[in-house]
């Protein structure tokens, strides 16, 4: 192979230096024709030139024929292998690169307290000025009360989901007018009152009783206010007003969301006595993993969330809304099973 390769190589050699040797001599030629021509005819000198000429280009040839490589020679006989494509260069703006790659989504670690703001209605102000917040709450409004329709149109432009805050029956209560739903009233007259209720305000998420301390502690008369929930697809709160309440319990039996209150901000109604509850409830979440309070629309306990509104993403906790917190309660259920 190795013989055969240069025998091949010393031939060429030999046909270039011949080529080039014929075209040096019809250029001696040719130039010892236009320097003497009176020795040589006309037409002899018009021939060399020619001649020349021609030999020159021949050479030419010859030489850039042999110094063609493999694949070049390759073309000249039609056995080259087919090329390949060329793929067109991908526009920029359809690479991304690492930096631009959205990255996966970080779960905020922090444990989750929900603030629900009680019995509204009463007062647009307040309303207003709690709508302002950026902190997430959850509402709970009144119904048939003054500014129970005005209220709720707050909530809904301004994102703030609400409860139907549901009067029962306290047990203290001696007047019915003090309630909506209470002793007394059979299955069929409590799912009336519960629905038309619902029905006062536009979008409500679910009920959370009002008072209701001996209500809540009647299956017979939770039974036709869930029904109406589940029916509805809407949650229920149990405000928890007293430890005897089986409202939660009724609620979890029927399958709906069901979400237990752990205690009451502004049961004294000052800020500094409310931001000490409020320091305790921090610590209690930390410890829990979840919690919901109550508040209301009070003098006080506004001053209180407006502070805590320009604090509350440096707290050590998460602030969230009920829906969130459900979704959340309900993921975590679903991964523990």
């Amino acid at each position: 192979m190795g013989r055969h390769y240069k025998s091949k190589g010393s031939l060429i050699n030999g046909i270039l230096r011949l080529a080039l040797l014929a075209v040096l001599s019809f250029a001696l030629l040719f130039l010892f024709c236009k320097l003497y021509p009176e020795k040589f005819s006309p037409s002899v000198v018009s021939r060399v030139e020619n001649i020349s000429a021609a030999a020159g280009r021949l050479g030419s040839k010859a030489v850039s024929f042999f110094s063609l490589d493999k694949d070049d020679q390759k073309v000249i006989s039609g056995t080259k292998p087919q090329e390949e494509k060329e793929v067109p260069p991908v526009e920029s703006k359809d690479v991304t690169s690492e930096k631009e790659v959205p990255p996966k989504e970080v779960l905020d670690p922090r444990p989750i307290l929900a603030i629900v703001v009680d019995d509204g209605g009463n007062t647009l102000d307040m309303a207003k000025k709690v709508a302002s917040f950026d902190l997430p709450m959850t509402w709970a409004i009144l119904p048939y009360t003054k500014y129970a329709g005005e209220t709720a149109a707050i909530a809904g432009k301004t994102g703030i989901p609400y409860l139907l805050h549901l009067p029962m029956q306290a047990e203290i209560d001696k007047d019915p007018k003090e309630y909506l739903v209470g002793e007394g009233m059979d299955r069929n007259r409590i799912r009336d009152v519960t629905v038309k209720a619902l029905n006062s305000l536009p979008s409500p998420i679910g009920i959370n009783n009002h008072r209701g301390s001996l209500a809540t502690s009647k299956w017979d008369i939770m039974v036709p206010i869930i029904d109406v929930l589940k029916e509805r697809e809407l949650l229920f709160l149990d405000s928890r007003t007293s430890g005897k309440s089986v409202a939660y319990d009724v609620a979890k039996a029927a399958g709906i969301t069901a979400l237990r209150n752990r205690g009451f901000l502004d049961g004294t109604p000052d800020k500094d006595s409310i931001k000490a509850r409020f320091d305790q409830v921090v610590k209690t979440t930390l410890k829990r993993g979840d919690m919901i309070v109550i508040c209301h629309f009070r003098p006080a306990t506004l001053l209180f969330l407006e502070k805590l509104n320009k604090e509350y993403t440096k707290l050590p906790v998460r602030l969230v809304t009920l829906p969130e917190m459900a979704e959340m309660l309900v993921t975590n259920e679903d991964e523990e099973l």
